[in-house]
């Protein structure tokens, strides 16, 4: 009698394993050549078929039924996060003296997206203070007139080629302009008043993978941007990098800004958003208050970044 054989599946573990590890290397290379960083978005997708194929390379029997339910389980544990963490707002700390508490948004709408009407919605459901709208296409302009009584001071850049961004503030904005056809990324900018020290609100949206050269570029020339700008600086947006790339690593690290979000938020299609593209970078000396969430998506391939922060005030400031 033939005995049966009891390695079913081992070679496919391997090389599941194999790929694992390899794309995990491949993801730490973009910080030596740029081109590889692609592979940093998949960095936690990666991380789970490493581990997928390894527990199912040691199994005695059902190898790969064994290494499938760890991938469809990880899978599924990431696109979960966002939600579980958005449930209710976590305390990270109490208002001091000589700050003042701002909630911030960051909502890429989608372009050709036809739920306007939805999109409204949730902006005045997510009711932040601060909102910088990315991807903010011609049919959804009529909105910024339609929520002008619940956000009076408002900057846009539509008139320029590419520039499809929005402001919104419920405070006064001092100043504000659009940049495109730079070295850097479109970005629209506004200046709020004295009450928060000058604060500068950035909305950023850069090219994305697979174009790692020039989105390296542009995120260069934007951090370049950035350090010759007085005061604090808050910039939200579409960065296309997780906070595994060298894309993020290089604005924080050139521009001393802290990055404070880490949740997926793309794509969101089946509910189960894979990366952290979407991102708030803030000055030192701006804290959070109130953690992350996310939002309803509205129509949009994004869901929305929302989050409380403490800006420091003047002591002039009431």
């Amino acid at each position: 009698m033939r005995r049966r054989k009891r390695g079913g599946g081992r070679f496919e573990c391997n090389v599941g394993l194999l790929i694992g590890v390899g794309g995990l290397a491949a993801s730490r290379l973009g910080h030596l050549w740029i081109s590889f960083d692609v592979f940093s978005q998949f960095t936690l997708q990666f991380a789970i078929v490493t581990v997928a194929f390894a527990l199912g390379r040691i199994m005695p029997r059902a190898r790969l039924f064994v290494a499938f339910l760890v991938l469809v389980a990880g899978i599924g544990a990431i696109g979960a996060w966002p939600h579980v963490a958005s449930r209710e707002p976590w305390i990270v700390s109490e208002l001091k003296a000589g700050e003042r508490a701002v909630t911030v948004a960051s909502f890429n709408t989608l372009y050709d997206n036809e739920q306007a009407d939805a999109v409204r919605a949730e902006i005045e459901r997510l009711d932040a203070d601060i909102v910088t709208l990315i991807e903010f296409g011609p049919n959804k302009h009529g909105l910024l007139k339609t929520l002008a009584a619940r956000y009076p001071h408002q900057a846009e850049c539509f008139a320029m080629d590419y520039c499809h961004l929005a402001i919104l503030s419920k405070f006064p904005l001092t100043d504000s302009n659009g940049r495109t056809g730079w070295d850097g990324p479109p970005i629209i900018m506004a200046k709020l008043g004295p009450e928060f020290g000058g604060l500068t609100v950035i909305g950023v949206h850069t090219l994305r993978f697979p174009h790692a050269r020039a989105q390296f570029r542009q995120i260069k020339a934007l951090a370049d941007l950035i350090d010759t700008l007085p005061g604090p600086k808050l910039v939200m947006g579409d960065i296309n990098a997780t906070p595994f790339s060298r894309i993020t690593a290089t604005l924080v690290n050139q521009t001393g800004l802290m990055r404070l979000t880490s949740l997926p938020t793309w794509p969101s299609h089946a509910r189960l958003p894979q990366m952290a593209i979407d991102h708030i970078f803030a000055s030192p000396g701006i804290r959070i208050l109130e953690s992350e969430r996310i939002g309803q998506t509205a129509g949009s391939d994004h869901y929305p970044i929302t989050m409380k922060l403490a800006v420091p005030a003047p002591a002039s400031s009431p």
